[in-house]
């Protein structure tokens, strides 16, 4: 069964600047909890190593097919542990505790400012004889850079994206925009359009309102950044009240799903999804689902850009790591976990069973080797990609210390406009508030 990322899924995911996102699954081991196994090589070294990662048992088999290359390879055995993606953080924290992590694991980028200054990552700078970055992007490096230190090197690269169900839509009638040169008034009159030509039967849209992906793009086609430099908020309540305005106002004509609506989007299937089942047309995305996704629905949906980016007072993309690879401190086996990040990260075979599943691969002669053998689905996601990280894009700094809990805020602000119970005004001058608060307590 094709799994995909819920919207409740989505708080827990690739938060980082595009972060965003990821594709790794929803669901728990074959057991219904936390699944261990062994890598399936024949190990011939007494190290065995612990990788942890959230994924389903289905894509677990994937990365148990590449890791047996590593074991095959080096004589290093490696443990897969992996868990649902909603459990995920609340078990490596608890590892952490203990005092027992594992030794290499899954990361987004809007958690590492925490764990970096809880000192429980390790630098990996301290091992580039082991691990090779010389073909790997230093702009996607720059995003796994804190305090100037390497804490993570990128499982790949993505974006944020649109799909919209291409069937339906021509169905009722209407043409597919122009996602080159569409505003956001246009997406909020062509989302109104698809509710009227499907009398009342579609939604145009509904996606995760507080993202930090999509509040970061809107921020930053405002001309402002969702957080500075130096680790502060960098937008301002009149840009993040704007943002609720919108889907408040879309919500009003039915080009946004109506109250409630997205709660009900929790099935395990897409093909059961609110999309899935035309209840809404499109949703926002992190791209690099878009080959499951699409392939799910009979190849129906289209990628398609953010509107915004043509008259707002700069571009506000940015292609930025889908997850990292990150290496506990405390690790016992310090060279072979950084042997294993070198292999993942750089051995065209490390790519075997997982393709692009974890983005475009991050050093770039490897992704010419892999691009070579991927679907019509994954070529869209690898050339929609790679289109806009050609692009001149303005810069994009790390997210700080304390950008977990500015996403629970969101989460919650979300919420109270979602039910009426504060204007998108108010929640535009909360979030400045509670944001700053958060940020600063965590510093």
């Amino acid at each position: 069964m094709t799994t995909y990322v819920t919207r409740r899924g989505f708080i827990t995911l690739v938060g980082s600047g595009a972060a965003v996102a990821a594709v790794a699954g929803c669901r728990p081991g074959t057991d219904g909890t936390a699944g261990d196994q062994a890598g399936g090589g024949a190990a011939t070294s007494d190290v065995e190593l612990r990788l942890m990662v959230w994924a389903s048992a289905a894509e677990a088999e994937r990365y148990e097919e590449d890791l047996a290359v590593f074991t095959d390879k080096t004589g290093i055995g490696v443990k897969l542990e992996f868990l649902d993606v909603g459990g995920y953080q609340d078990k490596l924290n608890t590892l952490f505790a203990a005092g027992d992590p594992p030794d290499v694991m899954f990361q987004v980028g809007r958690w590492i400012g925490e764990y970096a200054t809880r000192g429980v990552l390790a630098e990996l700078d301290q091992f580039s004889d082991v691990i090779d970055l010389d073909a790997v992007d230093a702009g996607l490096l720059e995003q796994a850079t804190y305090q100037g230190k390497l804490y993570g090197v990128p499982t790949g690269s993505t974006t944020i994206a649109y799909v919209y169900d291409r069937e339906l839509v021509t169905g009722l009638g209407l043409e597919m925009p122009d996602d080159t040169t569409w505003t956001w008034a246009d997406f909020a009159a062509f989302n109104a359009a698809i509710y009227e030509a499907s009398d009342g039967q579609t939604y145009g849209t509904g996606f995760y309102v507080p993202w930090l992906p999509t509040i970061t793009q809107w921020a930053r086609q405002h001309g402002q950044d969702l957080f500075t430099s130096d680790g502060t908020v960098g937008t301002d309540a009149a840009t993040i009240g704007e943002y609720f305005q919108l889907i408040e106002d879309m919500r009003a004509d039915g080009g946004f799903a109506a109250q409630g609506v997205l709660e009900d989007d929790s099935a395990a299937s897409l093909e059961q999804s609110l999309l899935g089942r035309g209840v809404i047309a499109s949703q926002i995305i992190p791209a690099n689902q878009f080959s499951d996704l699409n392939s799910a629905l009979d190849g129906r949906l289209q990628l398609m850009r953010v509107p915004g980016e043509v008259d707002g007072a700069r571009r506000g993309y940015t292609v930025t790591p889908t997850l990292l690879w990150c290496q506990a401190a405390e690790s016992e086996h310090p060279q072979e976990a950084a042997q294993l990040i070198d292999f993942l990260t750089n051995d065209p075979e490390s790519y075997g069973a997982r393709s692009i599943f974890l983005g475009v691969p991050a050093n770039a002669e490897v992704a010419e080797v892999v691009a070579a053998e991927v679907s019509e689905n994954e070529q869209a996601f690898v050339d929609f990609t790679l289109g806009v990280q050609s692009e001149d894009l303005p810069a994009y700094d790390m997210e700080p210390a304390g950008t977990g809990e500015v996403q629970n805020i969101l989460v919650t602000l979300a919420t109270e406009v979602e039910y009426q119970r504060m204007t998108p005004q108010q929640a535009g001058e909360e979030f400045m508030s509670q944001a700053a608060a958060a940020l600063e307590a965590a510093g």
